[in-house]
């Protein structure tokens, strides 16, 4: 489409996920006067796109993008003499890879850039882990041997999870009912724990990081593929104020496994939650969420594990006085199934 319109100036709008992807093949087209990459995780593209000087911003918030879109555009329009003067027809959102469309962006269209913004959080996601079901179904011990050297004492974790694990529930395996359990369980540290560099890894939406998870990917989802989907509000919850980055409407997705609870007052005893201080509390309304406490390392938390690919709306945003945000969230139907 761009290069259909070589005389015609743009300012083009890339989802970050496809910003690596899309960047480097339209930055050097003459029509390009502007770059703006609208993504989830800011700090992911501030050092690649430091090569691309046509990258105008890179931007989380709508309205943050909106304000700048709006100030480039009065600069332009002062360079009367300048090839980078954009007609505001010109504005293009890029959702996926084989598809863009164009919005106008005078004052009375910000609700049409809004529901562009909320195309690019919810365009057809490529699967960053979409090659684990053509490896394997091994052993536990088999499938952690590649993460020898990114977890450490992994060999230890698995060692106490396969001691604790008899006749596991629900049809699984032991290394299948062992893999929960491995991905539930808490060491030393955060920073340390299991699901913890696993959910880092996926968050980087790098084939070649995710890799050498593979093997653990299959065997896991294996055994979560056993156990029925339920739909029930579940919760989690975190100690900060993040009501600012949650408005009605807006739509998100993760490739990271979520870690939710079906009992709210479990949350009271969790060290990133707590009762005082500021906190946020998310109550999901979930449709395919997996009921692991039979298979937990500690079975005593109603765990309830949300499967990568899922997205989900704002539904409300409420303030609850005593420094205590609470967010609606609703799952979405999406075309991904790990079930």
């Amino acid at each position: 489409f761009i290069q259909s319109k070589p005389k015609v100036p743009f300012l083009i709008i890339v989802s970050g996920r496809l910003s690596r992807k899309i960047i480097p093949n339209i930055h050097e087209l003459q029509q390009i006067s502007g770059i703006y990459i609208f993504c989830l995780n800011k700090s992911r593209h501030e050092e690649w796109s430091q090569q691309y000087p046509k990258i105008r911003g890179i931007i989380v918030e709508l309205d943050e993008l909106i304000s700048k879109i709006r100030s480039d555009l009065r600069m332009f329009a002062k360079n009367k003499g300048s090839t980078a003067k954009i007609a505001p027809s010109s504005i293009t959102s890029i959702t996926n890879s084989n598809a863009t469309f164009t919005t106008d962006i005078d004052d009375d269209s910000s609700r049409t850039l809004e529901d562009a913004m909320a195309t690019v959080s919810i365009n057809d996601m490529t699967c960053p882990f979409d090659e684990y079901d053509k490896v394997s179904i091994v052993s536990l011990e088999q499938a952690v041997a590649p993460l020898s050297k990114i977890v450490d004492k992994i060999e230890q974790m698995v060692w106490i999870v396969k001691q604790n694990c008899e006749n596991p529930q629900d049809g699984l395996t032991n290394d299948e009912s062992s893999a929960i359990a491995l991905y539930t369980m808490e060491w030393y540290s955060k920073e340390m724990t299991f699901n913890y560099i696993l959910n880092q890894t996926l968050r980087t939406e790098n084939k070649q990081q995710i890799k050498p998870w593979l093997f653990y990917l299959r065997l896991f989802l294996q055994a979560l593929s056993k156990l029925s989907s339920i739909t029930r509000v579940v919760y989690q919850g975190t100690n900060k104020n993040l009501s600012d980055k949650y408005p009605n409407g807006r739509i998100y997705s993760s490739w990271e496994f979520l870690d939710c609870t079906s009992c709210i007052k479990t949350l009271e005893d969790e060290e990133n939650f707590g009762r005082t201080g500021e906190r946020t509390l998310f109550t999901i309304e979930c449709r395919s969420g997996k009921l692991i406490s039979n298979h937990a390392h500690d079975p005593s938390k109603d765990q309830v594990l949300l499967l990568p690919g899922r997205k989900f709306q704002v539904i409300s945003c409420l303030n609850a006085g005593n420094e205590l945000t609470i967010v609606q969230l609703q799952e979405m139907e999406t075309s991904y199934n790990f079930n």
